[in-house]
């Protein structure tokens, strides 16, 4: 996989060249590292003035897509005239909006085996369960190693109950509707109304389906320092060098 740094001249060149640019970013583990506690997860400030450079910018559109509920990225975001799309494109709320727009498919699915969850492994020290009504997140990350087998058993039993989705991401399960959304068809669905250039950067296997789903000529770009079986083209080590390629993606498009 090609290092989107040290191939950053080509790559210029076609942001130059480009009308419009589409850039999607994920949240956590891309714009905001990784941290204990899902709730302290923040952008570093280092990284605030490009994203208002960017998110000023005429020639760009700028998408924040997530796991996390679109009201709570939003917040954590700090940013007003952003798309978001939150619950892996289940939520979504448009620049300068505080509306979130969802359908309730799946719903009582989700909360049903989120219950399940919190009786059969709310006692386990470290276990966080995140209920975001149109999906769920099971946290293990903070859990001692001789219990993720159970954990991983238990939210694919409570997941099956329902007919739900299970993703395995960094020390989390992302527990979702069986209904056909995912972070590629919101990728998607935003290229086709305002069109563009796309751009995903991403870490997780979610962001995957946008790696999958956007076009050939998209600039897909995996978070992490080992790719693995990715389907982006490019590769950053991690939120620091994303912070350093939005810096000169800003460059590009303010010439």
């Amino acid at each position: 996989m090609i290092h989107l740094l040290e191939h950053w001249t080509a790559v210029a060149g076609r942001l130059t060249q480009a009308e419009r640019l589409l850039l999607m970013l994920d949240f956590d583990g891309t714009l905001a590292p990784i941290v204990p506690r899902p709730s302290d997860a923040r952008i570093p400030d280092a990284a605030l003035p490009t994203l208002r450079k960017l998110q000023a910018s005429p020639r760009v559109t700028l998408a924040i897509v997530s796991g996390r509920g679109a009201r709570d990225v939003r917040a954590l975001a700090g940013l007003a005239d952003v798309h978001y799309f939150g619950s892996h494109g289940r939520e979504r709320i448009r620049p300068g909006s505080a509306e979130v727009e969802s359908s309730p498919a799946g719903l009582s699915q989700v909360r049903a085996c989120c219950q399940r969850l919190a009786a059969e492994l709310g006692h386990i020290e470290g276990f966080q369960l995140e209920d975001k009504g149109t999906a769920a997140a099971a946290h293990f990350r903070n859990v001692d190693a001789r219990h993720w087998q159970r954990v991983e058993r238990a939210v694919r039993q409570a997941a099956a109950i329902g007919s739900l989705n299970v993703s395995q991401g960094k020390r989390v399960f992302d527990i979702t509707p069986n209904d056909g959304v995912d972070k590629g068809t919101a990728a998607l669905e935003l290229l086709g109304e305002v069109g563009g250039l796309p751009i995903y950067f991403g870490d997780d296997t979610t962001d995957e389906t946008a790696f999958a789903a956007l076009p050939d000529e998209a600039i897909t770009v995996y978070v992490g320092p080992e790719a693995g079986n990715s389907g982006a083209r490019y590769r950053v080590s991690g939120p620091e060098e994303v912070r350093r390629a939005l810096a000169w993606l800003a460059d590009a498009v303010s010439t």
